[in-house]
């Protein structure tokens, strides 16, 4: 029967909680930490970002920790990721490749740009690479990485855009410490914010390559490829164009894993009753013979008795109704469709209104290629609810027609979809997965999808350079030059190469996979054999064969290489030295190399065009170890070379192999290096300085853009005798050649200038 009064009223309606729900949940549980690394005079505007991202985060989760520079020392960033949902860091990336010296333990690379001290300014700055980032206790975290270079595949800015194969390298690289560190998932955004993320690992359940697709400022042009350096992962790149402008990407551990919502530590449970009421939402009746009334009006009678049990949804909002009389809640019958009115709150039970989560959905390698050949013929599909639900699985093709449809019920479930064991054809292409689940109070799951590509026929390799006919010579002995062997290969479809090398006498020395997107991909040998050894100097074969998502083999194409690890670490002194000039500040530099065992050498000095200038050396037997040669700028009959550019330039012969190797050097007051050597128009470049002497002061930079009037700047010391000025190139005048000319003063007095020319674009 109903009770009256007002205050009784008041009490059931903020009880019950209908009106508006809660926009964030709060969780207590969940932790979010977010990092500003060192990034110099950008470091201010990174910890605004930072602090709008942490106002977003704090709204779903009281556990939000900062860790800022100048205060952003590895040990304190260490401590503080430890037990963390979301790790979010702004600040330098520093990743492989790139321009800089490599290190095949990337000691320095693919991590975080931390402070070397604490308190010491946001110029202080110690990169923290993949050995650090591994030692992280990330389990399950989402790492985010906001602003970095690298990470998402771009260049630093001014250097040129990377190639397709390059980006996905970087991608992969940056993100595979983290992995290993236990982190479910990478999202590297360069550009954009990141409220959109925060809100929707708190507030959605969907698959992270889903969540990650659909931020703003997504470019629609995502590409995923299998990840080299993290088996089983895979990674997604969503450039500006399908070949440039690489600024997002997600590397995830299982392709198709779902974010489940972090509100709570996760789903959770989805099917515990809540502690009070919602609509929409379902209830029990809590007492025997409840009335049901057809209508919430004064006066009218019940139009049936409802009994204890009796299980209902609400749909209807509390009755606007007079001061005397409770508002009633609209309800249908579950179980019975003929029950339809409006019921006390009072004499109900809220029961589970949640729908089930999915809480991990994988789709197996997501391509099967059903031809009987035993490789990768079926797919096997599973995942896991947040609750116990009846579920279904259903795979249809883009016509709609149904290859597969399976039903069960369970918290898990498993489903094998083999075509050609039940007797199906299946065309190529792609197929939809749609997985449907409702729990016991008929509380139903928006669909999840996922797709599976079918793929029967083989791969094609379209191209693979240098041509069979080119002989490629590599060194791997580890001083930066040469040290690996690449091969670009380009494959018909997405896919990977399967990639082995061989000794003359058939023996594979190693066999590895690249994962390609059929673009143009990099397959390199870094001369070592399955066991890390550094195979002996000699001939190799290396075969690539192409395969396709499907595991389809197709023709392998080779390619010898000529190994040669005898000549190495040919190196000068200095990068630029003086002598023209013939004050005693910068006179010499000295030029070296070494050898590994015995071998006849020829050693001359080029011009910046190749030609020989000199001969310091011509065919002379040599023992193993370093050379030297104290180079004054003169050539051996004594006259003085010009200003310019110059190759120390060795050739060493054991018999069997002969391996050349060069290094550059400026004879100049200056050398002048941009860092886009092929500047446009209106582009914006860093021109780097170092002088041979030491100054009085810091030289100026002219620069000469053809018709167009010179203009000039104050270069900026950088450290020792290196300086730096960022320039922007004038739009208008001609086409032709950009000049830049520095001019400076040594410690003596004396004036210095260098002129270079740099082909515009």
């Amino acid at each position: 029967m109903r009770k009256s009064g007002l205050a009784l009223a008041l009490i059931l309606i903020a009880s019950l909680g209908l009106a508006v729900p809660s926009v964030s949940a709060v969780s207590p549980g969940a932790k979010v930490v977010i990092i500003v690394g060192a990034t110099e005079g950008t470091t201010a505007s990174y910890r605004r970002d930072a602090d709008a991202a942490y106002k977003t985060a704090i709204q779903y989760t009281p556990n939000v920790v900062k860790v800022y520079s100048p205060n952003a020392t590895w040990a304190r960033v260490k401590a503080a990721v430890v037990g963390a949902s979301v790790v979010i860091y702004l600040g330098h990336g520093n990743g492989w490749p790139s321009p800089y010296t490599y290190d095949p333990q990337f000691r320095t690379k693919d991590g975080f740009g931390l402070n070397a001290v604490e308190g010491a300014g946001d110029y202080n700055r110690v990169y923290y690479g993949e050995p650090y980032i591994a030692t992280l206790q990330l389990a399950g975290a989402v790492v985010i990485l906001n602003h970095l270079c690298y990470a998402a595949g771009s260049s630093e800015p001014g250097y040129p855009e990377p190639t397709v194969d390059v980006a996905r390298q970087r991608v992969d690289n940056y993100a595979s410490a983290f992995l290993k560190a236990g982190a479910a998932a990478v999202i590297a955004e360069a550009r954009m914010g990141l409220d959109g993320y925060i809100r929707d690992l708190f507030t959605t359940t969907q698959p992270l390559e889903s969540l990650w697709a659909s931020q703003a400022g997504a470019n629609g042009n995502m590409a995923s490829f299998p990840s080299a350096r993290t088996p089983g992962a895979t990674a997604f790149m969503d450039p500006q164009t399908p070949t440039s402008g690489f600024y997002r990407s997600l590397v995830v551990r299982a392709a198709g894993a779902l974010n489940s919502g972090l509100a709570g530590g996760g789903a959770g449970d989805t099917s515990v009753d809540p502690p009070s009421l919602a609509v929409p939402g379902n209830a029990s009746v809590a007492v025997d013979a409840a009335d049901l009334f057809a209508d919430p009006g004064l006066g009218s009678a019940p139009v049936r008795t409802l009994a204890a049990g009796t299980r209902l949804r609400l749909v209807g909002e509390p009755a606007a109704v007079s001061a005397q009389a409770t508002p009633l809640v609209q309800v249908q019958g579950l179980d019975d469709p003929s029950i339809s009115g409006f019921v006390d709150p009072a004499n109900l039970a809220p029961r589970d209104g949640t729908p089930p989560s999915l809480t991990s959905f994988e789709l197996g390698t997501g391509a099967i290629s059903p031809n009987g050949d035993g490789v990768a013929d079926q797919a096997v599909l599973s995942g896991q609810f947040s609750e116990a639900a009846n579920w279904s699985v259903t795979i249809s093709n883009a016509a709609g027609n149904v290859f597969l449809q399976q039903s069960g019920s369970g918290q898990a479930f498993q489903v094998v979809w083999n075509p050609l064991a039940s007797g199906q054809y299946v065309a190529d292409g792609g197929y939809a997965v749609t997985v449907s689940a409702e729990d016991a109070w008929q509380n139903r799951a928006a669909d999840y999808r996922g797709t599976i590509a079918v793929d029967s026929g083989p791969a094609q390799l379209a191209s693979l350079t240098p041509a069979a006919t080119t002989v490629s010579t590599f060194s791997p002995n580890g001083d930066g030059y040469r040290d690996t062997v690449a091969l670009t290969a380009t494959l018909s479809e997405p896919g990977s190469l399967a990639v082995a090398v061989r000794a003359v006498n058939g023996i594979t020395l190693k066999t590895w996979t690249v994962p390609t997107t059929g673009a143009p991909t990099g397959v390199a040998w870094d001369g070592r054999d399955a066991n890390g050894n550094v195979a002996a100097d000699g001939r190799y074969v290396v075969s690539v064969t192409p395969v396709d998502a499907g595991g389809n083999a197709g023709a392998a194409q080779e390619r010898t290489v000529s190994l040669a690890t005898g000549l190495g670490w040919v190196a000068t002194a200095m990068p630029v030295f003086y002598p023209q000039d013939r004050d005693s500040l910068a006179t010499t530099t000295t030029l070296s190399f070494s050898l590994a065992r015995p071998m006849t050498v020829t050693w001359t000095l080029r011009d910046a065009a190749a030609r020989i200038v000199d001969t310091h050396l011509s065919a002379t037997p040599l023992p193993a170890g370093t050379q030297t040669w104290t180079f004054d700028g003169r050539r051996s009959d004594g006259t003085m070379l010009p200003p310019g550019r110059y190759l120390s330039s060795v050739t060493a012969s054991d018999g069997s192999v002969v391996v050349a190797q060069s290094v550059a050097f400026e004879a100049d007051a200056f050398l002048v290096k941009p860092t886009d050597a092929t500047p446009r128009r209106g582009q914006t470049i860093t021109v780097n300085v170092t002088s041979a002497e030491p100054l009085s002061a810091s030289p100026r930079l002219s620069i000469y853009e053809p018709g167009l009037a010179a203009w000039s700047t104050t270069l900026k010391r950088v450290s020792g005798n290196v300086y730096k000025a960022a320039v922007r190139l004038r739009t208008g005048g001609g086409a032709g050649t950009v000049s830049f000319r520095v001019t400076g003063m040594d410690v003596t007095g004396a004036t210095q200038r260098t002129t270079r020319g740099f082909p515009l674009h």
